[in-house]
């Protein structure tokens, strides 16, 4: 027996030995935490007068007569006789809450407690030290560090033992890259042999993992609760022939060793709950603490070979981390409730990661960050933050105005739900509306070319000054200078140049004068002398507008916001919190810039859990940051929902693509077809461009056919005396992507457009739930669910025809890595896209 009367180990290992602490509360914190302990600690006497205890009641105090309210002792109080015969004749439901009622208070509060009377027999303080610690050892790190260790200086003590969970702070510290940490875990890797030099390590590691546990008397306890799992005589074969040295024969296989190479054959997150479950079983010597600590040290050390640049397969490691993610966390739902109107109160319990934001009191001035994966309940925890704080005033803005429309019905009354675009047209832009002088399109190299200096224009310079005035507005400069100038340009042949000098200064120069005819409120005829929607947004941004009628700032989908919006927020003086997913940015060609990565923080906090899918899809999204992004110290993770990358689907499915040509090609798929599928497109025919398409046709048809069809689009009609290859050229000289795209579609299927057009109108249904098939980009995509999402092989183009990976799958199992070819824009659609599975992808 150690000090304390509690046991000891002989080793700091997995069965950690567990220390006493002679720490005691904080005397800030000694009135608060023993008031109660006092009134609670009282016994009667034969007066019936209630006096303190002359010493303090056993840990170990049984259910007493006196909590039981039920049978009585000799003890009772005066005037109060035994209980007759018919208390047993009393409804059951008011037993059982008496019965409830009188375990609350008898059992440290741990039932909860009562409004009644009834003597107790302490508080959670007056746990043994072995006790707290284990059920400490049941809570994630950061409960730990954030709230545990600050109640009293016991606790804090208890938490900073070093020989308290000790692989769980290691793996912890290890991911956070401590530099004791990193060194401590390296040198334990090279002195086992645990290095990419020896084709052996994985053996070396379970070597090493054997001997961490040898004062656990009894190994062939621990061997027959594993032998119900279903991979333990392809371990225990395993561990006989190539580590004859950790046994005698079967009877004594090492027992560690079995376990370590279950959870290296493990495949699935199931696999390993399947192992944490038998080791769990009541025949089992071990503690679910010492569980865990072996299970850490095994994630501790794979993450760790991964790092020094081992090849083993991240999945492993993946399996380890989702399980223990699981088990910590498994007090929360794995699913959300749904809310109902504004107003009504939200119904679901917060995870830890929630919890920590929603106990957060913002202040003015702060600047809280909130890194939010996919479908990890941002809006959900917002809408708590909000409940809680009803006497504060907020300011919920996006960008997306189906988003705004949707948090209008469910956030509380004291938040106010907008659009950047909404706030700033009740500012700046409404005059222009009133003036008939707003531009409901964007600018383009079309109209800009009829304002240019004659003989200075061109499809070229104008789609340069246009891409310097959409610089301009997304930046937080005041005035427009050379560094909104592109850098570089595509000439007539589609070559890339670099910008001249005076080419430079021609476009601001230009540039500068469209911006102040478009400020101007006088009528005019000139499309592009007319006010944007983002050029009123960056008006109302140099107006300076104050918001100071707002207690905070929510800020959703923050990885899009521009600079110019940016300076918005961030000039307000109340508090603000950024929410969004850095991996998700996915309209850097509009200007946004990463605003969760660039903008300074007083606070920041992570949402991980995503309630849209189970470990199957979760991996594939944290394989695709960990090969692309080089994100590790935060795996995206999910709940215990089944899923599946491979499967055979009779449901609903999503067809998702990087570009609307695929979208037509995927649609024309399912709809030419002996029996056409219903399908649905994402914001529907005609804001995908059908009818334009159609018209693109038309320029290739003899100028008499041509007269006797309609032209639906204006810009197309506009070129029939040109023709299709004017309109082409005009495409690649404007570099306008989007028309680039429709043109290619028109060239691919020519005399087919009029009847697949025809067809895809007359199978598409407005409603997504009629449909067979869903159709759509990523960008069109990016916020809704689908259980069984499709991805089409659209998302890079391969240059050299040599490398055979245009229209592969790649593999996600084993050591995962992305072509070299692959973009950082393609590289964020696919999380993008990941993200919004929820049962299959294929």
């Amino acid at each position: 027996m150690g000090k304390g009367g509690r046991s000891t180990s002989s080793h700091d290992g997995i069965g950690t030995e567990q220390p006493s602490s002679s720490g005691s509360c904080r005397p800030e914190m000694a009135d608060e935490m023993s008031s109660p302990a006092e009134e609670d600690v009282v016994e009667l006497d034969s007066e019936g007068d209630v006096s303190p205890s002359e010493s303090s009641f056993s840990r170990k105090r049984p259910f007493t007569s006196i909590e039981s309210g039920i049978q009585y002792s000799n003890a009772h109080c005066p005037g109060e006789g035994a209980p007759s015969s018919n208390i047993f004749e009393e409804d059951d439901d008011e037993l059982d809450l008496l019965l409830l009622d009188s375990l609350s208070e008898s059992c440290y509060g741990l039932f909860g407690v009562t409004d009644q009377n009834y003597p107790s027999c302490g508080h959670l303080n007056q746990f043994p030290d072995e006790l707290l610690q284990y059920i400490f050892g049941f809570l994630p790190v950061v409960d730990l560090y954030r709230n545990v260790s600050l109640v009293c200086h016991k606790w804090k003590s208890l938490v900073h033992d070093s020989q308290f969970i000790k692989w769980k702070k290691l793996y912890h510290r290890y991911l956070a890259k401590d530099a004791k940490t990193v060194v401590e875990i390296e040198e334990l890797l090279k002195t086992n042999g645990i290095t990419a030099t020896n084709p052996l390590c994985i053996l070396q590691l379970v070597k090493y993992f054997a001997t961490l546990s040898t004062h656990i008397a009894d190994s062939q306890a621990i061997l027959k609760s594993l032998k119900s799992h279903h991979l333990y005589e392809i371990a225990e074969k395993c561990v006989l022939q190539r580590l004859p040295e950790l046994t005698c024969n079967s009877e004594n296989v090492n027992a560690w060793a079995v376990l370590a190479v279950i959870a290296l054959l493990s495949t699935t997150v199931g696999d390993i709950q399947k192992l944490m479950g038998c080791l769990q079983h009541f025949r089992s010597p071990l503690r679910l603490v010492q569980v865990m600590e072996a299970l850490y040290c095994l994630a501790t050390l794979l993450f760790a070979m991964r790092e020094q640049k081992i090849l083993i397969s991240n999945r492993i490691h993946y399996n380890i981390f989702y399980s223990l993610y699981l088990l910590e966390n498994s007090s929360s739902p794995q699913k959300m409730s749904s809310f109902g109107n504004a107003g009504s109160k939200s119904t679901f319990n917060p995870t830890n990661e929630q919890q920590q934001i929603i106990n957060h009191d913002i202040q003015e001035g702060q600047v809280v960050k909130i890194m939010a994966f996919a479908g990890t309940g941002k809006t959900s925890t917002l809408i708590k933050y909000a409940e809680k704080r009803p006497h504060l005033r907020f300011l919920y803005v996006t960008f997306n105005k189906s988003i705004a429309n949707h948090a209008l019905r469910l956030f509380p009354q004291n938040v106010v739900c907008k659009t950047f675009h909404s706030l700033a047209f009740q500012h700046s832009g409404k005059q222009y509306q009133q003036r008939n002088k707003l531009n409901f399109t964007k600018l383009t190299s079309y109209t800009v070319n009829f304002v240019l200096p004659e003989g200075q224009a061109g499809f070229i310079r104008a789609k340069r000054v246009v891409k310097t005035l959409e610089n301009f507005f997304a930046s937080a400069d005041e005035t427009i200078e050379r560094d909104h100038v592109p850098i570089w340009y595509k000439d007539n042949r589609g070559e890339r140049q670099l910008v001249t000098p005076p080419e430079q200064q021609f476009a601001v120069r230009e540039a500068g004068k469209i911006w102040e005819k478009m400020q101007n409120l006088e009528a005019t005829r000139q499309q592009a002398y007319k006010m944007t929607h983002d050029g009123y947004l960056k008006l109302w941004q140099l107006r300076k507008p104050d918001l100071s009628f707002y207690n905070a700032i929510f800020v959703d989908e923050a990885q899009d916001c521009t600079p110019s919006i940016m300076q918005v927020v961030l000039s307000q003086k109340c508090g603000k919190i950024f929410v969004g997913d850095p991996h998700q940015q996915i309209y850097t060609f509009r200007g946004a810039v990463n605003a969760l990565c660039e903008v300074p923080h007083t606070h920041i906090f992570y949402l991980t859990q995503s309630f849209r899918f189970g470990a199957e899809i979760a991996y594939i999204g944290a394989t695709i940051l960990d090969a692309c992004k080089k994100i590790r110290h935060k795996s995206l993770v999910g709940g215990n929902q089944k899923g599946t990358i491979r499967e055979c689907f009779q449901s609903k499915v999503a067809i998702l693509s990087r570009t609307n040509a695929c979208v037509f090609d995927q649609a024309v798929s399912v709809t030419d077809t002996e029996n056409p599928s219903i399908i649905h497109i994402i914001g529907g025919p005609e804001n995908f461009g059908l009818s334009k398409i159609h018209d693109i046709w038309l320029l290739l048809q003899s100028q008499g056919q041509a007269k006797k069809l309609y032209f639906k689009d204006r810009f197309i009609a506009a070129w029939e005396t040109k023709g299709f290859a004017a309109l082409k050229a005009y495409a690649v000289s404007s570099e306008d992507r989007e028309l680039e795209a429709k043109i290619a579609v028109v060239e691919k299927y020519n005399v087919r457009i009029p009847d697949l057009v025809k067809k895809i109108e007359m199978y598409h249904a407005a409603d997504s739930t009629n449909a067979d098939y869903i159709l759509g980009t990523v960008h069109k995509a990016k916020g809704m669910e689908f259980d069984t999402v499709q991805v089409t092989d659209d998302f890079t183009k391969v240059i050299n025809a040599g490398h055979n990976f245009q229209g592969q799958q790649f593999s996600i199992g084993g050591v995962f890595t992305f072509p070299s070819f692959f973009g950082e824009m393609e590289e964020t659609a696919w999380v993008s896209t990941i993200q919004q599975f929820k049962r299959r992808k294929t």
